[in-house]
């Protein structure tokens, strides 16, 4: 115990010297392992100072028919803030109610704690929140999820925090469509959720690259640790990940992660082939991290795909039904969660501790003071609005923010169709439609584009999502209706113009640009299917300045940090983590960990094992042994 107390003081430079004094050049494998599994012991308090397991199997319900009436829904979802409302003696309060900061919630619930979660938006949930628009519902952010099998650790970790009230039907085999070309004439390559299938569809449509695409689809196989290397650098004490890195061990251990994290997707795909179709459909969904194939790490890409290759899901109901779930868990247990509570500061302590934030009202400015607090608002956010810049500037963090820089920015679409999935020939997937092969190339010039030239220019990079095809519930609650969702990137720069006009009061010139470009967009789309022409009721745009104002992003970002070759190496990886050095201040959501509905999962069960001492990871995998046990 004396020795983990000593180790846990120590500088970054002193943890990387003490390594090199205790384990000199030579030292055995077998020594480090014993040296990280002995550090891993000590951790923090010791087994004494651990909070409650969240986890149990009886946490786990049956999952339950939609509720649709909306006086319920508004009650859950829509919990104005009042001081009157805030709990006595809370224990955590988390900034946003993304998914990150709910599960968050939910788990230490599970674990006793009395937390109050604060959302800036008129209703909780984050990029998980759904809306209604002229009759028609639509998500906001979660198009598809992976690994959501029954019995996966994913699943489980899901079903753990929502109560597992929630339904995630498969989507079609082919869950991505990729279209390359004239909209009218474009060439279709169907992703499949089976890799041999997949490799199998792919040799038939390049016979002559039959070596390159088992090369580069054995690529794929070779980076299925990628992410468990990452996972790491969160997980275990700095002065433990020194010595693993000096002696090598890390690298040993973490092969995936050590080979392929400096690797660009470029190189990769340089070895393997140099036809300019093939190497685009390899390449298509980097949108989904949005970091072209010349700078992003082969690891990272691979690890996006790999999440969708044994299989591809929606949430039946949509994406808020996971927040509809969690919510009720965080209140059973004495917390609230309060939308419309603007936080405009975090409070620190005489101490330097964070201790409680202020929530900026109409009427007042109100003090809440809590054990710690939890910030689901995003780095940028946290540390250049949140914290007194004089506490902010002095943590390992602040400079990492700057060095990895904010994700792109990026517009929406949506569209509300009139006819049923049959009528529209929509499918259970997701469709990306690039006008060229040279998807890099073209996203520049796009990019470099001035807000005159937009107008009529074609979009090089669509992703289209048909919610309303995918979530078997839809038509029984929406007779007759369809949607479609279309994303594209952007500059945010297009629109800093109106940033200071009110919302929905915007300019013309404003609503005349937006809507410009999604006509185009939905002119792409309907070219490339047909039958959506003349089906629109009516298209509403989501601009950066529109997500800056509903996601609290600061420049409309995406996926919040870049997801650069840089954010993902040390010593980013390893300071972006949950538990900061201000202490009382903890993170959690994308920013932590990675963009997505999984990666704000995993970023909370970080979160959750630093605030409760514990090994969640460990707990989380005996639970998944005991469920197989079980069934």
């Amino acid at each position: 115990m004396m020795a983990s107390r000593v180790m846990t003081t120590l500088s970054d430079v002193q943890f990387y010297m003490w390594g090199l004094t205790m384990y000199p050049v030579g030292v055995s494998c077998v020594a480090c392992c014993l040296a990280a599994a002995l550090g891993f012991c000590f951790w923090g308090k010791g087994k004494q100072g651990r909070g409650r397991n969240p986890f149990a199997l009886e946490h786990v319900r049956p999952i339950e028919d939609i509720i649709t009436d909306k006086a319920t829904r508004k009650k859950i979802l829509k919990n104005k803030f009042s001081v009157a409302k805030v709990p006595e003696d809370i224990d955590d309060i988390i900034i946003g109610s993304g998914f990150g900061g709910l599960s968050v919630a939910s788990l230490l619930s599970r674990a006793g704690h009395k937390v109050l979660v604060l959302e800036q938006h008129g209703r909780a949930g984050g990029s998980c929140h759904t809306f209604h628009e002229k009759g028609y519902e639509f998500d906001t952010g979660i198009h598809y999820v992976g690994n959501m099998a029954p019995g996966s650790t994913d699943r489980v970790l899901i079903d753990q925090i929502t109560g597992g009230r929630v339904d995630y039907p498969p989507m079609d085999e082919a869950f991505d469509t990729v279209y390359l070309g004239d909209p009218e004439k474009a060439r279709k390559y169907d992703i499949l959720s089976d890799r041999k299938k997949l490799e199998a569809s792919l040799i038939k449509k390049f016979p002559e690259e039959e070596e390159g695409i088992k090369k580069m689809m054995q690529y794929f196989k070779d980076c299925e640790g990628f992410m468990e290397g990452y996972f790491v650098l969160k997980l275990l004490p700095k002065w433990i990940l020194g010595i693993m890195t000096y002696t090598g061990i890390y690298s040993k251990l973490f092969k995936p992660y050590s080979k392929y994290l400096s690797v660009t997707t470029k190189e990769i795909l340089d070895r393997c082939t140099d036809n300019k179709e093939l190497r685009a459909v390899f390449t298509y969904i980097f949108g989904d991290y949005g970091i072209v194939a010349s700078e992003s790490s082969f690891g990272l890409h691979a690890m996006v795909l790999n999440h969708y290759l044994d299989g591809a899901y929606y949430i039946r109901g949509g994406s808020s039904e996971v927040v509809l779930h969690t919510i009720p868990i965080i209140e059973d247990a004495g917390g609230k969660v309060l939308v419309k509570a603007s936080v405009n500061k975090i409070l620190i302590n005489s101490q330097g501790q964070a201790h409680g934030v202020e929530v900026k009202t109409k009427e007042a400015k109100v003090q809440i003071y809590a054990k710690r607090v939890i910030s689901d608002a995003g780095l940028v956010n946290t540390f250049f609005k949140l914290l007194p810049q004089e506490i902010a500037s002095k943590s390992c963090i602040y400079p990492m923010i700057k060095q990895v820089g904010s994700s792109v920015s990026f517009l929406t679409a949506f569209i509300g169709l009139r006819g049923t999935k049959e009528e529209l020939d929509l499918k259970a997937h997701n469709l990306w439609a690039f006008t060229r092969t040279d998807q890099e190339e073209a996203m520049q010039e796009y990019l470099a584009l001035s807000p005159d030239e937009l107008e009529g220019y074609e979009i090089p990079l669509m992703f289209a999502s048909f919610p309303s095809a995918k979530d078997p519930s839809w038509a029984a609650r929406n007779p007759g209706k369809s949607t479609c969702l279309i994303i594209t990137l952007a500059r945010n720069e297009w629109f800093t113009k109106w940033r200071d006009e009110r919302v929905k009061r915007r300019s013309d010139d404003y609503k005349d640009l937006k809507n410009s470009i999604g006509r185009q967009m939905w002119n792409q789309l309907a070219k490339i299917n047909p039958k959506l022409e003349g089906s629109e009721e009516f298209i509403e745009m989501g601009t950066p300045l529109s997500n800056a104002h509903y996601l609290g992003s600061t420049e409309g970002e995406m996926y919040g940090l870049q997801h650069s070759i840089e954010r993902f190496a040390a010593p980013a990886a390893v300071h972006l983590r949950a538990e900061t050095d201000i202490p009382g201040l903890f993170l959690t959501g994308q920013d932590i960990l990675t963009a997505g509905f999984t990666g704000a999962s995993f970023a909370a069960l970080l979160c959750t094992s630093s605030i409760l001492n514990r090994p969640l990871h460990d707990d989380l995998s005996q639970l998944v042994k005991d469920m197989k046990k079980a069934s």
